[in-house]
C-alpha cells in the first residue's frame, strides 16, 4: 500500500511539473510584440489610458517590497530544498519510489526559485506582466511537492502566502480591459 501511495505521489509531482511548465509559457510571440511595441513607442502619450495609473512613489515602494520579498523567498526555497528535502533523501527508511519523488521535488523547488529570480528581474525592468507569470509559476511549482509530502505543507502554505502577496501587489500594475 505504501509503494502505491508513493508511486501516486511521484505521478502527481510529474504531472504538476508538466502543467506548471505549460502555464508558464508565454503565448505571445516576442518578435511580433516587439515590432508592435516599437511602432507605438512614439505614441505613448496618446495611449496612456492603456496603463493603470499608479503614483510613481507607490510603484517604487511596491517594486522595492516585491524585490525584497521575492529575493527572501528564493533564499528560503533554496534553503528548504538543501535541508528538508536533502534530509528526507538521506533517511534510510525512504523507499526508492519516494526518493524519485523527492528528487523531482528538489528539481521543482529549483524551478520555483528560478521563476522567482526571473520575477525579480521583471519587476526591476517594470515588466509586471512577466513578474505576474513568474510568481504564478513559483506557486505552481511549490504546489507540486507539498501535495505529495505532508511534512512539506507548512512550507508550501508559507510560500503560497508570499507568492499570493506578491501577486496582489503586481496586479495593480497589470492593465485590465
Amino acid at each position: 500500500m505504501a509503494s502505491v501511495t508513493t508511486r501516486l505521489a511521484a505521478l502527481l509531482i510529474s504531472l504538476s511539473v508538466v502543467f506548471s511548465a505549460a502555464s508558464a509559457t508565454d503565448p505571445t510571440p516576442t518578435t511580433a510584440f516587439d515590432d508592435v511595441s516599437s511602432y507605438f513607442e512614439g505614441f505613448k502619450d496618446h495611449f496612456r489610458f492603456l496603463h493603470t495609473v499608479v503614483p510613481t512613489g507607490e510603484q517604487a515602494k511596491d517594486s522595492q517590497y516585491l524585490t525584497e520579498q521575492m529575493n527572501a523567498a528564493v533564499k528560503q526555497v533554496e534553503q528548504f530544498s538543501a535541508t528538508a528535502v536533502a534530509k528526507r533523501l538521506k533517511d534510510p527508511p525512504t523507499d526508492d519510489c519516494a526518493k524519485r519523488a523527492l528528487l523531482l521535488c528538489e528539481e521543482v523547488y529549483k524551478k520555483a526559485a528560478e521563476a522567482l529570480k526571473e520575477g525579480v528581474e521583471s519587476v526591476s525592468a517594470g515588466n509586471f506582466y512577466k513578474a505576474m507569470k513568474k510568481s504564478r509559476a513559483f506557486i505552481n511549482n511549490i504546489d507540486a511537492c507539498d501535495d505529495s509530502f505532508g511534512e512539506f505543507r507548512n512550507f508550501g502554505d508559507w510560500a503560497r502566502g508570499v507568492g499570493g502577496d506578491c501577486l496582489r501587489r503586481i496586479d495593480k500594475y497589470i492593465w485590465k480591459p
